[in-house]
């Protein structure tokens, strides 16, 4: 993600302007951010409305994770949904965008790739620990001798795991044409207007739209918002959030229609996902 304008205390980061970001900032591509001889800098964004970025890379490892809300990014035509509890983890020169929604406090923490040790060469989900959070987050606020920041940071390296949650791909349609649709279904899985809708507000044909869709995913719409739909929902069952709950925010009436339609996306039932993180 382009990051605020930040200074530096000891090495840790802090935002000058206070935790909310009104628009994300240009910065210079592939610059590094993270200043020698320390590991890690974590930057903290509070959004206030919904916010993207255009696809970009850093010259670090980057780890996007989320203390309230739920950040969408795309990889390679791929959404991958970030939920508190677990980070995704984007290695240095991977191109990626994504997307909040109001009210969303998420966290991006960058990390030197000489001093980085794990193999973790794609885009993979990592767990995050309550100590690993806590100790992220007063790092970012906290001054303190570089010797003593070093060694906390590397507490936080070492209380990184790969995440066991399950995740699977949904692609994403690049064709500029559908952008609107993109970001508001990605925003808001419970959106449930119909095809002929969508296409009147895109100013489309039904038949261009259907097309794009099977020609770019091979899928139809409701096949992808589909995809969407249980990609959000999975990260929101990560959480522990009820299935009623979950159901009624990605657009389903009814718990029985959504575990239904859970079971034959993912394989297995909602209450399997929720007791796989308790």
């Amino acid at each position: 993600m382009p990051i605020p304008a930040l200074r530096e205390i000891d090495g840790g980061p802090h935002l000058d302007d206070g935790p909310h970001l009104r628009e994300p900032e240009r910065h210079t591509p592939m610059a590094r951010a993270v200043p020698a001889p320390f590991q890690l800098t974590t930057y903290i964004v509070e959004t206030d409305h919904i916010t993207q970025w255009p696809q970009h890379a850093h010259a670090e490892h980057e780890l996007i994770w989320s203390d309230r809300g739920v950040v969408n990014m795309i990889i390679d035509n791929q959404l991958w949904t970030v939920t508190p509890g677990v980070g995704l983890w984007i290695p240095r020169g991977v191109l990626h965008e994504g997307q909040a929604n109001p009210h969303v406090a998420f966290r991006a923490t960058l990390f030197t790739p000489e001093l980085w040790t794990p193999a973790w060469n794609e885009p993979c989900i990592v767990t995050l620990s309550e100590a690993a959070r806590v100790l992220l987050i007063h790092l970012a606020h906290t001054g303190m001798p570089a010797e003593q920041r070093l060694r906390a940071q590397q507490v936080c390296v070492d209380l990184l795991t790969p995440a066991s949650a399950p995740h699977f791909d949904v692609p994403i349609p690049r064709d500029p044409r559908l952008r609107i649709l993109v970001d508001k279904v990605l925003s808001d899985p419970a959106d449930d207007r119909s095809l002929d809708q969508w296409a009147h507000v895109l100013n489309l044909s039904r038949r261009t739209v259907t097309r794009i869709f099977a020609a770019e995913l091979a899928l139809s719409f409701a096949q992808w918002r589909a995809l969407v739909r249980m990609s959000t929902a999975l990260g929101m069952l990560g959480t522990g959030m009820s299935v009623n709950a979950v159901s009624r925010r990605v657009g389903y009436g009814t718990s029985s229609s959504f575990i239904a339609a859970f079971r034959k996306t993912v394989g297995y039932t909602p209450g399997n996902a929720l007791a796989a993180v308790n």
